[in-house]
C-alpha cells in the first residue's frame, strides 16, 4: 500500500468516528451508527496496517462496549490543530484534499 492509499484509507474510516474528547496528545473517538456498520465488515489486520503507518501515531485502544477509539499521538508530527481539521471533515469535506496534503507531507518526511 503507498503513502497515497494509506491516506485515503485513514481518512475514508475517520469520517465515521466522531471527537469526543481531545487535549494535545490525545483523542478519544466514538463510531456513529454508520461507522458501527462500517467497522464490523473492516479487515482488522488491515485497519492496524494503516494505523501503524501514520508517523506520530504512538498507540491507540480499540473500547468495543463503548464503540470508542483512543489515539495517543506524537504533538511534534501531527499537531493538535491537523487532528481538529481532521474531526470535522464530515462536516466540512471539502476541506478532505487540504487535509490529504498535509498527511501525505508527514509520510514523505
Amino acid at each position: 500500500m503507498d503513502n497515497t492509499q494509506v491516506v485515503d484509507e485513514f481518512l475514508d474510516n475517520i469520517r465515521y468516528l466522531k471527537v469526543v474528547h481531545h487535549v494535545p496528545g490525545r483523542i478519544r473517538v466514538k463510531a456513529s451508527l454508520a461507522g458501527i456498520m462500517k467497522f464490523a465488515g473492516v479487515d482488522q489486520h488491515a485497519m492496524k496496517e494503516v494505523i501503524a503507518r501514520i508517523p506520530g501515531i504512538r498507540d491507540y485502544r480499540l473500547n468495543k462496549k463503548a464503540l470508542s477509539v483512543v489515539i495517543e499521538y506524537d504533538t511534534e508530527k501531527l499537531a493538535f490543530e491537523l487532528w481538529e481539521k481532521i474531526g470535522r471533515l464530515s462536516e466540512n469535506p471539502q476541506n478532505r484534499e487540504e487535509v490529504k496534503n498535509e498527511l501525505l507531507d508527514i509520510l514523505s518526511d
